[in-house]
């Protein structure tokens, strides 16, 4: 017998015991810590689900894929309130939830309620179009008629200002109490709000992919004192650094990402045509997130790529922590986990693409919309799976926490790490593929 022959020999026993062994043998699996599933929902063309998760991650605020119901979901996956905006005998269609924003003493919960036009340039004018305020209980506080369709809310840090912007090309700003402090004229329609630390300035923009606005950003002050605008036309995703200092706007799919000063002076230009067609964007001020096609990248606030991590699908959303410690990114089905460095701690693979994805500020918690509502902790609650387990699902009832599901196993990865380690190789599996 050859040598040769002799170590295929040998390594026949070590195939045979790895395939057996990964049909028993427990892995490590991503798991949510509850999910929830969505009821019967309408198609709303252009609009997707949102989800924002209280600054104390005590609970979540989500919209549906259709924009239709908004869900308050406490941490432990109790279903704590739910509302449906309300439709006017003068309204042709459904209106939607087109924004949300959360107080960061996490007392008070904001939505913007839009009718949307039959057809592209169509605007509409009714009630249904309005501001409401609730309480973390669900009470309504007050609501808001604007007439004119909000396409964005954001509550300043004080929690005394809620800034609206609005798809008639105006941004408004109101009291805790629901009364109109001011509303200033705008170039372009405003469907991003960011708010500076202290609460007293706001960049605003709206989407101007085919320059057809002259201007699509804007700095204000808190009473409504426009700043400086400027064209960048793009979809314009907007920071603001910790310090107040830098301002950062991601203009896809234009791909350039721009840091300005507080006088609107642009400090450097980044270019992300080097990683194909941007898709989706993040910026906390501090890091610029990047998905396209095949990529996730990642910047520093002086514009230099810190990292680029290869995907196997388009990536649709993207969302970091506050300190650009835990980094979420999600695809065609996957959610995917990465640490600061560009490192993959886990996915968790769905039925559906993923958007959007909300990182909480503190990293602890991620939220994902896809065929259901989900939340992970950023660990992906990795626990050992039997491979007999099935995963399982509820839909969750009023005052009823959801089951925790289990994942798949995936044999084929299992046998790769355990057979390179009988060739002497080491190796770990943290997240499993269904």
């Amino acid at each position: 017998m050859t040598p040769q022959q002799r170590t295929s020999s040998g390594i026949l026993p070590v195939l045979a015991f790895v395939i057996i062994f990964s049909l028993t043998s427990p892995v490590q699996a991503a798991d949510p810590i509850w999910n929830m599933s969505f009821p019967e929902i309408d198609s709303h063309q252009g609009f997707n689900g949102i989800a924002k998760l209280s600054p104390d991650n005590q609970y979540l605020v989500a919209s549906n894929p259709d924009g239709s119901e908004i869900f308050t979901v406490l941490q432990n996956g109790t279903l704590l309130w739910k509302y449906t905006p309300e439709k006017t005998t003068e309204d042709w269609k459904n209106p939607v939830i087109s924004g949300i924003a959360i107080s960061s003493d996490n007392s008070l919960i904001g939505i913007s309620v839009m009718l949307p036009g039959c057809c592209r340039g169509i605007v509409t004018e009714t009630p249904s179009n309005q501001i409401i305020l609730f309480d973390t209980g669900g009470h309504m506080l007050w609501n808001y008629s604007t007439r004119e369709p909000p396409q964005s809310i954001a509550i300043s840090k004080n929690g005394r200002d809620i800034f609206v912007g609005y798809e008639t090309r105006s941004l408004s700003c109101l009291n805790r109490d629901g009364t109109l402090r001011w509303n200033s004229p705008t170039d372009s329609p405003i469907s991003r709000i960011e708010i500076s630390a202290d609460g007293e300035h706001i960049l605003a923009s709206g989407i101007n992919v085919g320059g057809q606005y002259t201007n699509d950003v804007f700095f204000f002050t808190n009473d409504g004192v426009l700043l400086w605008k400027k064209q960048f036309r793009g979809e314009n995703i907007l920071g603001i650094s910790p310090d107040e200092q830098n301002l950062m706007i991601s203009g896809y799919p234009a791909q350039n990402t721009f840091s300005l000063n507080t006088g609107g002076k642009i400090l450097w230009e980044h270019s992300f045509a080097d990683i194909g067609t941007v898709m989706a964007l993040a910026t906390n001020g501090r890091y610029v997130l990047a998905g396209t096609n095949d990529h996730v990248q990642m910047l520093d606030n002086r514009g230099e790529k810190l990292w680029d991590y290869k995907t196997t699908e388009p990536v649709y959303s993207v969302s970091l922590s506050g300190n650009g410690d835990i980094i979420g990114a999600g695809t065609g089905t996957d959610l995917i986990v990465l640490n600061r460095t560009g490192t993959l701690l886990w996915r968790y693979t769905t039925n559906e693409t993923i958007i959007p994805v909300a990182v909480s500020d503190d990293g602890a918690y991620i939220a994902a919309i896809s065929d259901r509502l989900y939340l992970f902790n950023s660990q992906g609650n990795l626990s050992i799976i039997k491979p007999s387990q099935g995963r399982t699902s509820s839909i969750f009832s009023s005052g009823s926490p959801g089951s925790l599901p289990t994942a798949k196993p995936a044999a084929v990865p299992l046998i790769i790490t355990i057979f390179a380690s009988a060739l002497g190789a080491t190796g770990a599996i943290r997240y499993l593929r269904k």
